[in-house]
């Protein structure tokens, strides 16, 4: 009797299992659907016993399409979405629905974790970010702080590969692919307590399981319940799986250093084996023993990339318009589109600049360029991002000497060629197309006995049916387009996201040729501006003992400006002490985000050298501590000289100066200011008489920006605005928001309204 291994996928949407021979050929398969549920914006739940269901109907399905006997399966193997996180109850039963990673609630506890300054946040970018609010951390501090009880009650916090193994064999462990990815423990470090402990969660170790299983150990033999379950044997041998796609680089035969797996889709993830530990901006990892132990996994990803072609095939194109109608007339372009460039950032960059701000573009069009230039540009853009992230690699020590595709772009032999052409790598394609789930039966083959190890199950598994060499004169025409692609970002940067360029942001230099592979996590996205209004969150209310931390969930919030309010008890209308040019510059140092200061001193003209050097975006001073418009005048102009925004503010009881309105006409000045509270305090109650003043410098200048600050909140922040503010300084609002700033900003501009139109 020939034995057979099941392969099991729990997707986003669905259950999908399939039963493979020992030589990796599916037999057959069948996939269960399950329901998402959004109970708030950016939240996304699923209920746990929605997948047991969905394994059992699944892998009864597949037996069946198969045509074998149940008894002829030697093993089954589970991967899942990774970090779809579990509170489970002392007898292993759900507390609640489970997390599903691309649920955003914990996008403010995120931005704490990355400025913990921990050893275990190497693996986010040497250090340097991002870390996502999918995140097993963030995920688990936001259920501490924000329902305590279940944290309290929560005897395990897994995920939904965890759970399925232990409602498969009672078994409760974890896998090391998926705590060494996404929970940031190391296999040599073990769990990261430090981390747990800066973030006043240090019971949190306890609630991890406390077994951590390699990929295709032996969990164990299925239990009676779940063997009826499944219609399988009892005692049928479970083997561990992980990750999705990291499961699915073994389905491609991705095994060995120097390899690459590129899985493509609506993103493109970029995983490779790297025989060593290698940190570095402008990636993610590596993850040791992530996938094989003495192996480290290095990651990269482009958040839009399929997923752009088909905005530009259901936008700019004729309903029934077909992909392959549009290679067509992309294939009739020559390389480089004839000058035309594309940035592939529609919903932001992962890597190498890890902005979730940054936008799409085109560049550089004429009236010679057609639908095939920009259908063609947009391709190479995606090329070109995947050529960009392996340059970055390779800075830091890493170049694939192979790279083996999966998913959408298979597709189009046209997308293909450029993949291969701009990365300067061979591109592999495999014979399965589900290689998340023949990665999992490999898994189980091994663990079953069929084959000793690993690679000896790939080499007899996974069928490369043919390869796709670089084309030598397409390559050196790529050549300059590359770099102007390269330029695209850094340029754009300022628009985007109103910041200068950090380390993060600042382009890559040409390496060697170096090979290519796309990727791709969902970062959960920005808070979308409303009326064209500028949410500037004020530090001033900010813990001062973590600003980096409040300033990077600003960023994680959506807000493009930071308001830094400068302070030096000099000016006896404001006696206080804040921060100065040093904090600013060390602000500089964590964000891109604009930083708005404002200078409450009796002599401005003394920080302007010191502000700019550090790295300020604009500098406001106050029109009571100078003797008139001519020296507002000559201040306002060194300002600007030396970069950076220049704007004046107006105490509450200060009348609007016909002056100022006029240096603002003649465009001497960038902004006004209008306190709504006097400065140097937080937490003041709004003077609503003071948007008088904001209606009739609007009505003066209708392309000025007016900033109002103070007492700014969703009650408020609307009648500023109906009086002509078009930047909104909250500090207490927003810091003190019991849901948190991404929340404090949704019901500000809530309550602003949607744009006009």
């Amino acid at each position: 009797m020939e034995r057979v291994v099941i392969g099991v996928d729990g997707g986003t949407e669905s259950l999908r299992a399939a039963v493979f021979d020992s030589t990796g050929r599916m037999l057959g398969s069948h996939a269960s659907p399950y329901d998402t549920h959004y109970p708030e914006p950016g939240w996304a739940e699923q209920n746990p016993e929605d997948w047991w269901e969905a394994l059992g109907e699944a892998v009864r399905g597949a037996v069946a399409a198969a045509g074998v006997a149940p008894e002829q399966v030697a093993a089954l193997s589970v991967d899942t979405t990774c970090c779809t996180v579990v509170a489970l109850g002392a007898d292993g039963s759900p507390l609640r629905p489970a997390l599903l990673w691309m649920d955003m609630r914990s996008a403010a506890q995120a931005a704490r974790v990355a400025a913990a300054d921990d050893p275990a946040l190497q693996v986010n970018g040497a250090g340097r970010g991002p870390v996502s609010a999918e995140w097993m951390v963030p995920k688990s501090l936001w259920l501490a702080e924000a329902e305590p009880a279940t944290y309290a009650a929560a005897s395990t916090l897994c995920e939904y590969q965890d759970y399925i193994n232990l409602r498969l064999t009672g078994r409760r462990c974890g896998s090391s692919n998926n705590m060494s990815v996404r929970w940031h423990y190391s296999t040599t470090r073990g769990v990261p307590h430090t981390l747990m402990a800066k973030l006043g969660i240090p019971d949190l170790a306890d609630k991890w399981p406390a077994e951590v299983l390699a990929l295709g150990d032996e969990v164990g033999g299925l239990t009676p319940a779940a063997a009826a379950h499944l219609g399988l044997p009892a005692g049928t041998l479970v083997a561990q799986g992980g990750a999705d796609a990291f499961v699915g680089m073994i389905g491609l035969g991705v095994v060995a250093p120097g390899q690459m797996a590129l899985l493509t889709g609506s993103s493109h993830l970029q995983l490779g084996i790297v025989g060593r530990e290698l940190h570095g901006p402008g990636f993610f990892g590596t993850y040791q023993d992530a996938v094989l132990p003495g192996c480290h996994v290095i990651e990269g990803g482009q958040t839009s990339t399929g997923s752009v072609l088909a905005w530009f095939r259901r936008t700019c194109c004729a309903p029934g318009t077909s992909y392959t109608q549009l290679d067509a007339e992309a294939a009739a372009v020559p390389p480089g589109c004839e000058g035309l460039v594309a940035l592939d950032h529609f919903q932001g960059n992962r890597t190498p600049y890890t902005d979730p701000l940054s936008r799409g573009a085109l560049a550089g069009l004429s009236l010679k360029h057609g639908r095939g230039h920009v259908f063609r540009a947009f391709m190479e853009s995606v090329a070109a991002g995947t050529a960009l992230i392996l340059r970055t690699m390779a800075a830091a020590g890493y170049r694939p000497d192979s790279i083996t595709l999966a998913g959408g772009a298979a597709r189009s032999e046209l997308w293909l060629q450029m993949h291969a052409d701009m990365s300067g790598v061979p591109l592999r394609l495999t014979r399965c197309a589900d290689a998340p789930m023949l990665g999992c039966a490999i898994l189980a083959a091994v663990a079953a006995g069929m084959y000793d190890t690993v690679p000896a199950a790939v080499a007899a598994m996974v069928a490369v049916e043919r390869v796709m060499e670089p084309a030598p004169t397409a390559a050196a025409a790529y050549k300059a387009h590359l770099e102007r692609y390269a330029a695209l970002y850094p340029a754009l940067a300022p628009i985007f996201q109103g910041g200068k360029l950090g380390a993060q942001q600042q382009p890559v230099p040409e390496q060697a040729p170096v090979a290519a592979h796309p990727g791709a996590m969902p970062s959960g996205g920005p808070v979308e501006w409303r009326g064209g209004v500028i949410v500037a969150p004020s530090i001033l209310a900010a813990d001062f003992a973590n600003l980096a931390a409040a300033v990077a969930e600003a960023a994680a919030a959506g807000a493009p400006w930071v308001h830094v309010d400068l302070f030096d008890n000099s000016w006896e209308a404001c006696p206080n002490f804040t921060v100065g040019p040093p904090v600013v510059a060390s602000l500089r140092r964590h964000t891109c985000l604009q930083l708005d200061c404002h200078l409450a001193v009796r002599d401005p003209a003394r920080y302007v050298d010191a502000l700019a050097s550090a790295g300020a975006d604009g500098l406001t001073f106050h029109w009571e501590v100078l003797g008139g418009a001519a020296e507002v005048e000559a201040l306002a102009r060194r300002i600007r000289g030396a970069g950076m925004r220049a704007g004046v503010a107006l105490a509450p009881d200060t009348p609007l100066p016909e002056e100022l309105v006029a240096l603002a006409q003649r465009g001497e000045v960038d902004m006004v200011l209008a306190m709504t509270v006097l400065p140097g305090f937080g937490g003041q109650s709004f003077r609503e008489g003071v948007l008088a003043k904001v209606t009739a410098l609007r009505a003066a200048c209708p392309g000025l920006l007016i900033q109002v600050d103070g007492g700014m909140n969703a009650a408020t922040g609307p009648k500023a605005v109906a009086a002509g503010a078009n930047v909104l300084v909250a500090g207490s609002f927003l810091f003190g928001h019991k849901q948190g700033l991404a929340a404090g900003m949704r019901e500000l501009l809530g309550a602003i309204g949607p744009a006009d139109t």
